[in-house]
């Protein structure tokens, strides 16, 4: 099964996601409910299409409405070796899709934040052509090297370039105040925290890594358009 040109969101558990990202998210995306995220799928008004993980957060109100519900259920044991998100992700990857959003509205759990970071930055996900996490009120865009970010924004936006994993070899970038020209930003290092756009055009490319472009309180503010990646 290949869906090339279709757009898979999954929304997972944590708190109640920014309802503001739907407004970023094609409306007819294929629904993945990681466990409790079905909840917050039901209150922004989503149409579920599949429902999966080791159902041991999602409510019993929502557990047993899926019972009568057309949408597909997949039930793991609650000894699984990994995280509903995580399955969520590669069970996108297995139907083929190359353009993945992940909805969450995060927590005040910082493993869990870590987790979730972890698990956009696997291997698996280097297909992925589009792959963005909406936290809170952020934009993440995720680059797998190697590739090219391009987007609009507006004069003054900041962006933060943040490592996932290893460091990640070969940065340019163009249109910020502190630009890189095939440099290397290490994942000890802060150094890509806060840049600033200087133009509305912004380009950043990779060659190898896993990039994390953080759009720091993308929901409260205006941008011209949304991001554009090739």
């Amino acid at each position: 099964m290949t869906n090339q040109e279709s757009h898979a969101l999954i929304v997972i558990g944590g708190d109640r996601p920014d309802l503001r990202a739907l407004a970023h998210i094609p409306n007819d995306a294929t629904v993945i409910c990681a466990d409790s995220g079905l909840d917050h799928a039901l209150s922004l008004g989503l149409t579920p299409h599949v429902f999966l993980g080791d159902m041991d957060s999602v409510s019993p109100g929502a557990l047993a409405r899926s019972q009568h519900e057309t949408w597909t259920m997949i039930s793991y044991d609650p000894l699984k070796d990994h995280t509903d998100t995580e399955l969520a992700l590669q069970y996108a990857i297995n139907q083929g899709f190359r353009n993945i959003t992940l909805l969450w509205g995060s927590g005040d759990r910082i493993d869990h934040v870590l987790g979730v970071l972890a698990a956009l930055s696997h291997e698996s996900l280097s297909s992925v052509q589009n792959l963005v996490a909406w936290i809170g009120a952020d934009r993440v865009q995720i680059l797998h090297g190697p590739r090219t970010h391009n987007d609009q924004v507006l004069i003054g936006t900041t962006v933060s370039l943040m490592p996932l994993g290893p460091s990640v070899i070969g940065v340019s970038t163009n249109g910020l105040q502190w630009n890189l020209n095939h440099e290397d930003l290490a994942p000890q290092s802060a150094r890509g925290v806060s840049n600033i756009a200087h133009q509305t055009n912004i380009n950043i490319e990779i060659e190898t890594g896993v990039l994390a472009i953080v759009y720091p309180g993308f929901l409260g503010k205006s941008l011209l358009e949304t991001g554009k990646q090739s």
